[in-house]
């Protein structure tokens, strides 16, 4: 059965508004609709489909091919700690602090994302504008959130029966699925103290099941995505001459049963 879907109409209007935005551009001076017809005798190597594409394409594939950085090592999820979230975590909180007048003494504040929300690993070598889209393809925007001590030391145990989370900021080892031995900012961890936790706007509406997110003393909307702040971080490294590295710190750790905590 024959399907019509605007695809050209749809192309023609993302890439008008692309270039409006461009500086010598002051309004979108034309825009025409047009349609391809999908049947069982449409195939992928269609001319007409093909040549009506191309120009878009070869745009889109000089921008996203992009190399951004060279990674050292290959980076992947993994628990208590992985290079790639902890790669992530760390630009994420750097990028914020950039943006926000926080003193990290005075108001202790960390990172907490999810595995979930890293869609896949980065090689080693070329780290291209594709690859970080691959990696972050959702719109996920940078939230602050200013939790009680009650809401904070949730948290510490959501991370702890979670088996750990990509975090930056702050150090802590995992008993028995507790919390144990935390330091935030290499400050221990005060019960009765507020925390200012740095995390996507997925998260702090609940997302994975972070209910204690919900209902903060403050929220602050830093208006940067993401993907966009790794981007610009791994832009500006490869600018200074500098590769894309991460370590495994034990800022997560697991301890043994058996083990005595100090």
């Amino acid at each position: 059965m024959k399907q019509k879907i605007y695809f050209a109409s749809i192309l023609l209007f993302f890439f008008s508004l692309i270039f409006s935005c461009q500086p010598k551009y002051s309004k979108l001076v034309k825009s025409e609709r047009a349609y391809v017809v999908i049947n069982d005798s449409t195939t992928t190597s269609d001319v007409r489909f093909d040549s009506l594409i191309a120009p878009y394409k070869r745009i889109i594939d000089a921008e996203m091919n992009e190399v951004l950085i060279i990674s050292e090592t290959p980076m992947v999820k993994d628990q208590p700690e992985g290079l790639l979230g902890n790669m992530v975590a760390d630009i994420v909180l750097k990028k914020t602090l950039e943006k926000l007048p926080i003193n990290v003494q005075e108001e202790p504040i960390f990172c907490v994302l999810n595995n979930g929300g890293l869609r896949t690993s980065l090689p080693q070598g070329e780290i291209t504008r594709r690859k970080i889209y691959e990696l972050m393809p959702f719109e996920n925007e940078i939230v602050v959130l200013t939790l009680s001590p009650e809401n904070a030391q949730e948290l510490m145990n959501y991370i702890a029966r979670s088996g750990g989370v990509p975090v930056a900021g702050i150090k802590m080892g995992i008993q028995k699925n507790e919390a144990v031995n935390i330091f935030v900012n290499n400050n221990p961890f005060d019960k009765n103290k507020n925390y200012k936790i740095v995390t996507s706007d997925y998260l702090a509406e609940g997302g994975d099941k972070m209910f204690f997110f919900k209902n903060p003393i403050n929220k602050e909307i830093v208006s940067l995505k993401i993907r966009d702040v790794l981007i610009e971080y791994m832009k500006e490294e490869h600018k200074k001459g500098n590769t894309l590295n991460a370590q495994k710190d034990g800022r997560i750790y697991i301890v043994e049963n058996n083990e005595i905590e100090k």
